[in-house]
């Protein structure tokens, strides 16, 4: 709702001005004098001033000479108001840098065509001001992509000055992999964050921008239809508009802008949605001189994966064990969602390597990890600790979700049947349950040293159970 002061010594006058222009919408303050004026001109900044020119203090043309003077006020559109209609008067007016004059008595029809009439010129003078002060962004980003910065500063950069540009609190640059795999390469409240793995179907946003090649706006979470799958994450969370703008390559979606922001009574405007998409078009070359998107890049990240599978048992090392620990747990300080830790053992496997052999040993230990993994959810991660111990992480996983996970395998493996070693059955397992967040939680490998001293728990306990770091129990039948 525009502003418009209306600055006169007389309160029939300001009574009348204030009561016409609020039936057509328009916010009106007032001031009764000239020292007033310039104050609230100071303090608000108005859209426009109706401004008498006869009063007692300082006098319209002075109150509209020192509104010129000073940069914050140059821009603010004036009309004069005087009881005389003489050409001098209107000259002098126009010299002091007024805008327009009205003869008094005010017509109020020609009152609002005057107040319309500049209403549109400030509008669009801003616009120009704005697109002006867009492209100067632009320009000094593009200039940054094809500077000497690496990669992972370019990046931080285009996701900082995205967020201070439209006012998001959450900007983030996600390149898209395959096989529904992302990446966050950068967001502008964690520098540390250079190469994230997300999973995109827990994004439908971005799904959704991605298969439309064009900008999603979702106005208000806890209402869009596409979030439905998401609420129960999202809504809790301090965002409520979002924003994704895809990043075209080739006719091809390399990546996607994600902005985030608290407000829903007013989402992103067709000015922010257009900028951000040119932001996009500096955000692709950025991509293509970093070489991210290239199937030489992903190849390379699957033959590095090569190096991170356990030989024997197929499931991840510790390698890859201590790195997505870490991620995991930076992705959950990030979107504040939970994150569980199960530590397994085997209970008594001495006994089988002793009875019947490593090479046996070795045999049971491949088909325990294909029983866990037939267990597991989509998204779990299992990786082999050492020996006969497993690690399982639970991304956005809750204790109790978790200790429901952890049952399910535990008694999966004391039912199942293991070849070769009928008189020691049934094999058995003993698991650790450690939670993220809880206060002893400073680093990720806290998370694990937790879940490990669970783990000892319930094998102090009679084996064959669960325990858990907040509450530390055996479980066994």
């Amino acid at each position: 709702m525009a502003t418009v002061l209306i600055v006169d010594d007389e309160p029939m006058l300001r009574q009348m001005v204030r009561e016409h222009l609020e039936r057509h919408g328009l916010q009106i303050e007032e001031a009764e004098s000239g020292q007033e004026a310039l104050e609230f001109a100071h303090r608000v900044n108005p859209d426009l001033i109706l401004l008498d020119i006869m009063m007692p203090d300082l006098n319209g043309l002075q109150v509209c000479q020192a509104l010129r003077e000073h940069e914050a006020t140059r821009a603010i559109p004036v009309v004069l108001l005087t009881s005389h209609d003489g050409l001098e008067d209107r000259i002098r007016g126009l010299d002091a840098g007024a805008n327009d004059y009205l003869t008094k008595p005010v017509q109020p029809g020609e009152l609002l065509a005057r107040v319309k009439a500049h209403l549109r010129t400030r509008e669009l003078w801003e616009g120009l001001e704005q697109q002006q002060k867009d492209l100067a962004q632009l320009l000094e980003l593009s200039k940054a992509v094809a500077s000497t910065l690496r990669p992972s500063e370019i990046f931080h950069l285009i996701v900082e000055r995205t967020a201070q540009l439209v006012s998001a609190l959450r900007c983030s640059l996600v390149i898209v992999g395959e096989q529904e795999k992302g990446y966050v390469v950068a967001s502008q409240d964690n520098p540390r964050i250079t190469r994230l793995p997300i999973t995109l179907e827990r994004y439908p946003e971005i799904q959704e921008a991605i298969r439309r090649q064009q900008p999603v706006v979702v106005e208000d979470v806890s209402q869009d239809p596409l979030m439905a799958g998401v609420w129960e994450v999202m809504v809790p969370l301090e965002f409520r508009t979002l924003l994704v703008v895809p990043i075209n390559l080739r006719a091809k979606v390399v990546g996607t802008l994600v902005l985030r922001m608290a407000r829903s009574s007013s989402p992103f405007d067709t000015r922010e949605v257009q900028l951000c998409q040119l932001i996009g078009e500096v955000a692709a070359i950025a991509l293509q001189n970093a070489h991210l998107f290239e199937s030489l890049e992903l190849a390379n990240l699957n033959l590095e994966q090569l190096t991170l599978i356990d030989d024997l048992t197929q499931a991840y090392n510790r390698r890859f064990l201590f790195r997505k620990l870490e991620e995991e747990v930076e992705r959950s300080k990030w979107y504040g969602q939970p994150l569980c830790c199960i530590m397994l053992d085997v209970d008594d496997f001495k006994e089988v390597n002793d009875r019947y052999g490593h090479a046996q040993g070795d045999v049971i230990l491949k088909e325990l990890a294909n029983v866990i993994q037939a267990v597991i959810r989509r998204g779990d991660v299992l990786a082999r600790y050492g020996g006969e111990e497993f690690v399982l992480l639970l991304p956005q996983t809750e204790g109790e979700g978790a200790w429901i996970e952890a049952e399910r395998i535990r008694r999966r493996i004391r039912e199942h049947s293991f070849p070769g070693i009928e008189p020691l059955l049934p094999l058995t397992m003993s698991l650790g349950i450690a939670n993220y967040p809880l206060n002893s939680i400073t680093e990720a490998s806290d998370l694990l040293k937790l879940a490990d001293r669970a783990m000892y728990a319930a094998k102090h306990a009679g084996k064959d159970g669960i325990a858990c770091s907040w509450a530390p129990s055996g479980t066994s039948d």
